[in-house]
């Protein structure tokens, strides 16, 4: 698989994960609340991508 693929498949988990958790919690009542949701969504996949990238190594250049 690609790196985008990887990627992807690893985003679209987080959120699933993410909504199930806030789903059984309760979802946000109040704009504070939705922003500080959004605020820990965007955190969560931010440190997966940078986990996905040092997991990955270096981009190896094409060979023609």
């Amino acid at each position: 698989m690609t790196t985008n693929q990887v990627f992807a498949i690893t985003a679209l988990v987080i959120v699933g994960i993410f909504f199930g958790i806030v789903a059984m919690l309760g979802l946000p009542q109040s704009i504070l609340e939705w922003i500080i949701t959004d605020g820990a969504l965007a955190i969560i996949l931010y440190i997966s991508y940078l986990a996905i990238g040092v997991f990955q190594g270096p981009s190896k250049p094409r060979m023609r």
